[in-house]
């Protein structure tokens, strides 16, 4: 009988990384993945020992956690449960139940053989051997944020997405092209088209919440996760949508009354405004009102959008209403303006270099093409395609792991 015909199976890394993988940066994925300290992720893929990372385990799920590991960049292999590592067990050795409870029986299992090192009770950082990944549930207990935390965590929730997308890229860069592909359809709807986006900007968003803590939890991504919103709690994420658009409305009105009540911008200059007349706006308004009027909106934009940032997460994860998510959503936000501007920061610097890079590839593909340049221009499209899904996704997957470390971990 086969392997994969036995109940039960363990999943072992080996000790070695797949080629071409950078061991400090496998290390920070498995650590942001599975959730252990990062010391522990480190000490245990640079020993080079063999170690059951899950056992007791079915086909499927050790499929499934073979494929979250080699994504990082393990080594791993799945075999029946209970087979030695490398070699026989030793005689005598310690049987599960006199181990250490949070450590399982694996580390028994790798007492003997080559390389395989033994769990130490006196030793903290020891490389865990028995399940790193146990059983999660979906309810970790009541929230207990909006934390505080130090700056540089605006750095870490990008780092940290990034490891969730690369654990599983394909799911979500399909889920964004169709969140895209959807939008774009709605919007040609006439009249109606673009308020309809608008609305649905939100359920979308809750699904890709939704998706994200799956993909946390349990390693598991799907396209049609975008979709998940669309479920008891779609009325709250749709008012989330409505409370935004009203406050967008809200924020227009303000600045336009700030700069009337300061004679910036003249009647003539508010009815071009309120026809939706840009030419003849610009032509009764002075240059330097424009641009008083932009800074003015997007002073006032800034609290909106801290209460929307994280509300549909908020909502979905949390169960909260849209009003409720979208006031903790600000509370969290105000207390962790440094490590936001952080983040910010950090974001632009990606998105400047991104440009940068794929400007430069397109002008070089182009120059070089000399007839061709439109075609050539359309295939540099395309190749940029998953590239900017890519980036998308990892900003989405941000949200979640802003929220997770500003509700959830912090404190």
């Amino acid at each position: 009988m086969s392997a994969f015909n036995q109940a039960v199976f363990q999943v072992v890394f080996t000790g070695q990384l797949r080629p071409g993988v950078n061991a400090e940066q496998a290390a920070r994925d498995f650590a942001a993945v599975f959730k252990i300290a990062e010391d522990k992720a480190r000490r245990l893929i640079l020993d080079q020992g063999e170690h059951i990372l899950k056992h007791d385990v079915d086909d499927a799920n050790a499929a499934r956690y073979r494929d979250v590991l080699e994504e990082i960049g393990l080594e791993v292999r799945v075999e029946p449960a209970g087979t030695p590592l490398g070699g026989d067990r030793m005689d005598g050795a310690a049987a599960d139940d006199e181990l250490p409870p949070d450590w399982g029986g694996a580390a028994a299992t790798g007492a003997a053989g080559a390389g395989a090192a033994a769990f130490d009770p006196a030793d903290p950082y020891a490389p865990p051997q028995a399940d790193l990944t146990p059983p999660m549930t979906d309810d970790d207990g009541p929230m207990t944020g909006p934390h505080a935390v130090p700056a540089g965590h605006g750095w870490l929730w990008i780092r940290d997405a990034y490891a969730l997308f690369r654990a599983r890229p394909r799911p979500w860069i399909g889920a964004l092209a169709t969140v895209y592909l959807i939008n774009v359809a709605v919007s040609l709807v006439p009249m109606v088209g673009s308020l309809v986006s608008f609305v649905l900007g939100p359920i979308f968003g809750g699904g890709l919440m939704a998706g994200a803590g799956k993909l946390d939890r349990h390693g598991e991504a799907r396209v049609s996760m975008v979709f998940d919103g669309f479920s008891a709690r779609a009325g709250q994420l749709a008012l989330v949508a409505v409370f935004y658009l009203v406050g967008i409305l809200a924020v227009m009105l303000l600045a336009v009354l700030i700069l009337v009540g300061g004679g910036v911008v003249s009647g003539a200059g508010l009815e071009a405004l309120s026809a939706n007349d840009p030419e003849a706006f610009a032509a009764a308004v002075a240059p330097t009102a424009i641009v008083l009027l932009v800074l003015v909106v997007m002073a006032l934009m800034i609290p909106l959008i801290m209460a929307y940032w994280f509300a549909p997460a908020l909502v979905m994860l949390e169960d909260m209403t849209a009003w409720e998510a979208m006031q903790a959503s600000f509370h969290g936000c105000w207390k962790n303006i440094v490590p936001f501007l952080l983040y910010g920061l950090v974001l632009l610097v990606i998105l400047i270099g991104f440009s940068i890079v794929a400007g430069l590839l397109v002008g070089v593909g182009a120059a070089l093409a000399g007839s061709a340049t439109g075609v050539l221009g359309f295939i540099a499209v395309l190749l940029l395609v998953p590239l900017l899904l890519a980036a998308a996704a990892i900003g989405v997957l941000t949200q979640y792991t802003g929220y997770r470390d500003i509700f959830r971990h912090a404190g």
